[in-house]
């Protein structure tokens, strides 16, 4: 078999399709039974849903002349979204459960029904005074009296609320609000008088504002202690009274920031002219001169006295070095709680900005219900009377199908031209010779015969 690529070879009827299909047909099988298996286990698992619904009339009284007082203020969409509404608040839904629970109904284990709000919906179909009150369910049984509870439960609320002040929901939801705004504004007081606060920012400013003051006295107390860290080494590593002692300032120990004649200076210099003239007397006379003694005495007693003082100016310099290490870790202990608090704001800050939200809410809720009040007040004297009229009861309960079978069949389809255009892929990737023609119009040249393949 000859395998040599030949530019010229192209295929051009329905034979060589089929033939290249039937060629490639297990990357075909393959990609349609991929596909069918996918689809498949989607419907396997998609699990059923059961859905029942009835239907409701609802209408109202209209007007029967022009100088009637009863006229209808809101548009039909207006209307009919309040009833639907209406039919998925929390006062049916109670009562419907109410319903059900009097009824005793149970599902498949005995356990008691409950209403899924979500799973409750109500539509109209087209611009109709005609409501379904429709409700879906995995579970069969449970469907069919729900529905019943449920439209039982909207014509309870018509039936009541027929000859009533309208404002009579609106003044119970407004004092709930009113109600839960308190709760929520008790929560936030209690929650500044746990934490000490007033209001957060300006709290953030003024703890701000102290950390940075702190950090300058913390400088300024570092820099007084290593100073007085230094001068009491210093004065540590020497005697005032020794001649090659650095003759640097000092300050007396009674003013260490003193501008005076330091007093320790004073007996420095009384050393140093005493030492002289000792010396001066010791040159003109001997040893033994009552002068020469009397010098050296007071060099000595000088020399004693020096000592004294700098050893008190060294025990005060250390008492005032210990004030000014406590004074440093007095201001750290601050700073550190100051940085603590600071740590701390952001859930604080978090904290208190979801309770202002809930409260805010809260509010703009209140103050929608207050106007749609006052308006109710308005439209009293032209409110009409509703009538609820079931149409249909609550139908058998049915299966739903969720699956798009049209989409299904498309992906399948689509699936297929897939395979079918990976097949002439492969095909075409596949420079083997298999007609006899194809030899010939490649090498220009006749064939004699054919050998076909033996069996083993």
């Amino acid at each position: 078999m000859v395998e040599i690529h030949d530019s010229r070879k192209t295929g051009g009827n329905v034979r060589d399709f089929l033939s290249v299909l039937f060629r490639q047909k297990w990357i075909i099988i393959a990609a349609m039974a991929a596909t069918i298996a996918v689809i498949m286990l989607t419907v396997v698992r998609e699990a059923p849903i059961f859905e029942s619904y009835s239907k409701l009339l609802v209408s109202r009284g209209q007007t029967t002349t022009a100088y009637s007082s009863n006229l209808t203020l809101l548009s039909w969409e207006e209307e009919i979204s309040s009833e639907l509404e209406a039919i998925r608040s929390a006062r049916i839904f109670k009562r419907a459960q109410e319903i059900l629970d009097q009824a005793g109904v149970t599902d498949s284990t005995a356990a008691p029904v409950r209403i899924d709000p979500p799973k409750v919906s109500a539509n109209t179909p087209g611009k109709s005074r005609v409501i379904h009150i429709v409700y879906r369910s995995t579970k069969r049984e449970i469907v069919r009296p729900v529905v019943r509870a449920l439209t039982q439960a909207y014509q309870e609320f018509r039936s009541n609320t027929r000859g009533q002040d309208p404002t009579e929901f609106l003044d119970d939801e407004i004092g709930r609000l009113r109600s839960e705004i308190a709760d929520w504004e008790r929560r936030r007081a209690d929650f500044l008088m746990r934490e000490g606060a007033v209001e957060l920012p300006q709290e953030r400013q003024n703890l701000l504002a102290t950390r940075r003051s702190l950090e300058v006295q913390l400088a300024e107390a570092a820099a007084d202690v290593a100073e007085r860290e230094a001068r009491v080494q210093w004065m540590e590593g020497g005697s005032l009274a020794d001649p090659t002692f650095e003759t640097a300032e000092i300050y007396p120990f009674s003013d260490p920031y003193g501008r005076g004649e330091p007093a320790i200076m004073v007996l420095r210099k009384l050393v140093f002219n005493t030492r002289a003239e000792y010396i001066e007397a010791k040159a003109q006379y001997t040893d033994n001169h009552p002068q020469v003694l009397a010098l050296r005495e007071r060099v000595e007693e000088l020399e004693q006295a020096m000592t004294v003082e700098s050893q008190a100016y060294v025990g005060y310099m250390t008492a005032q070095l210990q004030v000014g290490r406590a004074k440093a870790a007095s201001l750290e202990a601050s700073l550190a709680y100051l940085n603590q608090q600071l740590r701390e704001f952001p859930d604080r800050e978090a904290q208190l900005s979801q309770l202002d939200r809930t409260i805010e809410s809260l509010g703009t809720t209140h103050d929608a219900l207050v106007r749609r009040r006052a308006d109710a007040l308005t439209l009293r004297l032209g409110s009409l009377i509703w009538d609820v009229v079931v149409l249909q009861e609550a139908v058998a309960p049915f299966r739903v199908g969720r699956l798009d079978y049209v989409r299904l069949t498309v992906i399948s389809i689509f699936a297929l031209l897939v395979a079918i255009g990976l097949a002439f892929l492969f095909d075409s990737l596949d420079q083997t010779f298999r007609e006899v023609e194809e030899v010939e119009t490649y090498l220009r040249v006749p064939s004699l015969a054919t050998i076909h393949r033996f069996r083993k």
